[in-house]
């Protein structure tokens, strides 16, 4: 037994495709423009990113308001949930996924975040990642704490 009737899905294939074909110009250079802006977007977050931020100590809140810092953190987690969805998306290209996932993590206030991405940041590769692009932007290199047990 099917959920789905084969010719239903056929249709609405084969509807995407043409939709597709004939929308291929404007879908292209939303792709493109989305790819550019994802980049940019993660590559200021690292570059901006403090130093030390994956050390183990806390760092307290320089917003005072607490209306506008409750407006901050609805709009930040909410780009962080759309960086994510696109890391996931993106998982596929090397490096840009993990990154892109990295990134939506370390802007969101998920609980248990601060142990993921203390595990992300541990691969040699994601770590050598982001530390050349903030050198290439003349700033300090993340730092993790020397043990690496949590």
């Amino acid at each position: 037994m099917s959920f789905v009737d084969t010719d239903t899905l056929r249709a609405f294939c084969l509807a995407v495709f043409g939709w597709l074909k004939a929308h291929g110009l404007i879908v292209g250079i939303i792709s493109g423009a989305s790819l550019v802006g994802s980049i940019f977007l993660c590559a200021l977050v690292i570059v901006y990113l403090p130093f030390d931020y994956f050390r183990s100590k806390r760092r307290a809140s320089r917003i005072r308001r607490p209306v506008l810092w409750g407006i901050l953190i609805v709009l930040k987690n909410l780009l962080a949930v759309i960086l994510i969805i696109v890391g996931i998306i993106l998982i596929p290209l090397p490096g840009q996924g993990v990154l892109t996932i990295l990134i939506g993590l370390v802007i969101s206030d998920i609980p248990g975040k601060r142990k993921l991405e203390r595990r992300i940041i541990r691969s040699p590769a994601v770590l050598s990642a982001l530390n050349h692009i903030r050198s290439r932007f003349n700033r300090p290199l993340l730092v993790l704490d020397e043990s690496t047990t949590e």
